[in-house]
């Protein structure tokens, strides 16, 4: 008789600690980074300076959230990708993931050729990782040596060298270390 109390109170207790623990912690937006068709995402977060984050910023500003580009995930930049996510998902934490990356690149990022805007800075920012011996200046402009590197790298990692990125290759931009 005891031994079954036992049980059922175990039971009881993991039950409320388990459901405490999910109300504890809402579901979060963005921090999985994992999203088919094309893998793992990173996930940036408030604190972080790199590469990605300063591309991330551009995008943000090509979808007209009016954004400092200094490589560096502070307050203003998590405030605009909690009000993008407001905007294009359904739940917000400002992280950004492999669901805040696709509807970034998907309402965020028309560049093509001959194109001049702040998305073209962030896939600059992106193809500067590859230093190709050639660094581009980050103009905003899709002219001919972005579009030459461009066709380098999308050639170079088995993606359509088009010249024009698609979400294939932002995806390859973006969670491939560079170098590799």
């Amino acid at each position: 008789m005891n031994l079954k109390r036992i049980a059922i109170a175990g039971t009881v207790a993991a039950a409320v600690v388990a459901g405490g623990t999910a109300l504890a912690a809402p579901a979060s937006a963005d921090t999985t980074s994992y999203a088919a068709p094309y893998g793992y995402w990173p996930v940036l977060r408030q604190g972080q300076t790199s590469e990605n984050v300063r591309a991330l910023q551009w995008f943000l500003s090509c979808d007209g959230y009016d954004q400092p580009a200094p490589s560096h995930f502070g307050p203003k930049t998590r405030a605009n990708v909690v009000a993008f996510q407001q905007r294009y998902l359904t739940s917000f934490d400002g992280n950004v993931g492999a669901q805040t990356w696709r509807a970034l690149l998907t309402h965020a990022a028309p560049t093509g050729y001959g194109q001049k805007n702040n998305c073209v800075k962030a896939l600059q920012v992106l193809l500067n990782k590859w230093r190709y011996s050639d660094d581009l200046p980050i103009t905003g402009y899709h002219g001919p040596r972005t579009k030459q590197k461009l066709i380098r790298f999308q050639s170079g990692h088995g993606l359509p060298a088009t010249g024009t990125p698609d979400l294939r290759t932002y995806h390859k931009l973006i969670a491939t270390a560079s170098g590799s």
